[in-house]
């Protein structure tokens, strides 16, 4: 297998405010920059690099010395003159399941198109593999969402291998007819899927893996990771016999935000280097375990260098 080194993630960074009472911690977190943090924190030596837009503003100052200090590229960052980050504070409930609430409309994100420029479009390709998810098509107005694609369409044909995360958040669509469309739309070019069967089953009505398996299938998908809540994990990979590792339930999580976007970033380091689905989703489900164990989306560098030793420590 060729070993690929390089990843884009596209998508939009937001300022997190977490914490109890009236006291709240300041980080910078997104789904598809988490999956950046947690890919480069995997294997250093992949060149992991983000496509967004940010303002002018000293929030977004503090957001790029932020990603400098992730080891996360952002030399096809655009600016905005006249927006703002997006705002999100989460709340979690005493089974450490979270809830949002965003100030992100009109935030810079939503105006990557009308600002990308055509050398950004021509350094996009230079990725092996590039990585989105359905937020960054839902944070879109639906013209740039049929850029987007075409965007997405031109480097799958110039070789690019492209994973997508569904990660579907009703709040972002219109209604589930309109966020049906547009992620079947994303799935028609997708390489490497990374759904939940939760999600499937608000969008498409899905009830198994089984489901979401045929489905993805018949779209021509030739490696899917199927996140199946209690049933664990379903890993299909055209041409190898299918893979199925069970998940525990974490002992008083104290935060599932981040879990899957932790997930995704660890599967697709690993594949980059050249692990086996197997070995890829292990990985993955090691370090989705220690996220939900502490607060806010990207755990302490230091937490996460530790559990890594030691499960190296621990391997056979």
């Amino acid at each position: 297998m060729k070993t690929h080194r390089s990843l884009l993630v596209i998508g939009e960074c937001m300022m997190e405010l977490s914490g109890e009472g009236n006291s709240y911690a300041r980080a910078f977190a997104g789904d598809t920059y988490n999956c950046a943090v947690y890919a480069k924190r995997r294997h250093e030596d992949i060149d992991v690099q983000i496509l967004t837009a940010i303002g002018s503003d000293p929030v977004s100052q503090a957001m790029v010395a932020q990603w400098d200090r992730d080891h996360i590229g952002h030399s096809l960052v655009m600016t905005s003159e006249s927006a703002h980050p997006g705002i999100y504070a989460i709340s979690t409930d005493d089974d450490g399941e979270r809830s949002f609430t965003y100030w992100r409309k009109d935030s810079a994100a939503t105006e990557l198109m009308s600002l990308m420029s055509e050398d950004t479009r021509r350094e996009i390709v230079r990725f092996d593999w590039i990585f989105f998810s359905g937020i960054t098509l839902a944070i879109l107005s639906d013209e740039d969402k049929a850029a987007f694609i075409d965007l997405i369409a031109a480097c799958r044909e110039q070789g690019k291998t492209i994973a997508f995360d569904p990660n579907y958040r009703a709040v972002l669509w219109r209604n589930a007819d309109h966020a049906t469309h547009w992620l079947t739309e994303a799935y028609r070019l997708t390489d490497v899927a990374l759904p939940g069967l939760a999600d499937h089953n608000a969008i498409f009505g899905h009830r198994s893996s089984e489901d979401v398996r045929a489905f993805l299938q018949d779209l021509r998908i030739g490696e899917i990771v199927l996140k199946a809540d209690t049933d664990g994990i379903h890993g299909y990979l055209r041409g190898q016999d299918p893979v199925h590792l069970a998940t525990t339930a974490e002992r008083n999580p104290k935060d599932t935000t981040g879990a899957g976007d932790s997930f995704a970033g660890t599967y697709l380091a690993e594949r980059l280097v050249g692990a086996s689905m197997p070995d890829a989703i292990r990985s993955a489900i090691e370090t989705a375990s220690l996220v939900v164990q502490h607060h806010g989306a990207i755990i302490d560098r230091a937490l996460y260098r530790n559990s890594a030793q030691g499960h190296q420590e621990g391997a056979p």
